[in-house]
């Protein structure tokens, strides 16, 4: 298997040179998409491949985030709706979804977003730390900022925004 460079990793470890030496500024490739009116990111490096809508099997029980698993040349995938996660279990269905299939460590995982938009490349000293939302900070899962200041997008850190909803799923189910 590829080694996998992680841009999130490396975002929140290290501050790029500020001399915008290339050696030490290296160029990041992002994936970006849409999940309603925003656009978020994630490093392509975790994105294996972006298929249409699959025949999903519900689980039942699974948490509102998990839409079901689909088989996939010989492996099942979880499908999770980032539409759920980042909009709210009220929010509209869209008429099109792609499925994105990332890793996640050793596992893969597929997300539904709305669309994908593009393919970013950019020096990694681009992306800008989250910003703080008052006290409590920015959301966890949203590790930076890029684009233009017309077009900005978000990047998430899948691992933490999954973690994050599985822990505040089992607190709900344990103290409900």
């Amino acid at each position: 298997m590829r080694q996998r460079f992680n841009v999130l990793t490396q975002l929140t470890q290290s501050q790029s040179d500020p001399s915008g030496a290339p050696d030490r500024d290296p160029l990041v490739q992002l994936c970006a998409f849409f999940v309603g009116p925003e656009e978020y990111a994630v490093d392509i490096m975790r994105v294996e491949e972006i298929l249409p809508p699959q025949r999903l099997t519900p689980i039942r029980g699974a948490p509102p985030f998990i839409e079901g698993v689909i088989h996939l040349r010989g492996s099942i995938l979880p499908v999770v709706d980032l539409r759920k996660r980042l909009l709210g279990p009220e929010a509209p269905v869209p008429t099109k979804t792609r499925l994105l299939v990332c890793w996640l460590g050793r596992k893969r995982v597929a997300f539904a977003v709305d669309r994908v938009s593009e393919v970013v490349r950019m020096r990694r000293s681009e992306i800008k730390p989250a910003p703080a939302m008052g006290a409590v900070g920015p959301a966890p899962f949203v590790v930076g900022v890029c684009g233009s200041p017309e077009r900005l997008k978000l990047l998430l850190d899948l691992k933490t925004l999954l973690l994050a909803e599985m822990m505040r799923d089992t607190g709900r189910r344990m103290n409900g």
